[in-house]
């Protein structure tokens, strides 16, 4: 499973402290205000993809997660051919304050009812969340699924939501179809 982002440079920032005998007012460092998102595109893509083992908060059924770059999109449709290789998934912009803050955002997949059965582990799962942290408010970004395996190909509807904190901000239902 590739589950591709765009990971733009992040700057930390940190709010300064007054000295314990110095009088001064202590500034509260700015909190991101994430407001919604902008869905750009949606469909399947071709990019350029790496994967690594999936890190805490990374539920994945084949133990990876990928990185894409470079993407572009081939078809806006729902209907995603069940082939590896294939990736889809939603293009969008964290619209909030202040830009360029990093946040956390989660992409929740759906599986259909019969779920991914993985054969090395003997697990299958029926639905998959993962972290995203330093996602960057203002940024495109890209969320999505790619097929590296035959066995994660499972024909049906399979849901893509995209969660900021307990607010879901985009939903996207793909159907796919299994070509041999």
């Amino acid at each position: 499973m590739r589950v591709p982002l765009l990971i733009a440079a992040c700057i930390a920032v940190s709010a300064g402290g007054a000295a314990a005998q110095t009088p001064a007012t202590t500034v509260a460092a700015p909190h991101a205000n994430v407001t919604g998102i902008t869905v750009s595109k949606a469909g399947t893509y071709t990019g350029d993809s790496t994967s690594a083992p999936a890190r805490s908060g990374q539920e994945s059924p084949t133990g990876t997660v990928g990185t894409d770059t470079n993407w572009t999109f081939v078809s806006s449709s729902d209907d995603v051919p069940g082939k590896p290789g294939t990736q889809f998934g939603i293009e969008f912009r964290i619209d909030g304050e202040p830009r360029g803050d990093d946040v956390t955002v989660y992409l929740l997949l759906i599986f259909p009812p019969q779920g991914i059965h993985n054969p090395n582990t003997g697990r299958t799962m029926y639905a998959a969340k993962v972290a995203f942290p330093n996602m960057k408010i203002g940024a495109l970004c890209l969320v999505g699924y790619g097929f590296d395996n035959d066995w994660e190909i499972v024909p049906g509807q399979w849901t893509q939501q995209i969660w900021y904190q307990n607010k879901m901000l985009a939903e996207r239902k793909f159907t796919v179809g299994k070509t041999e």
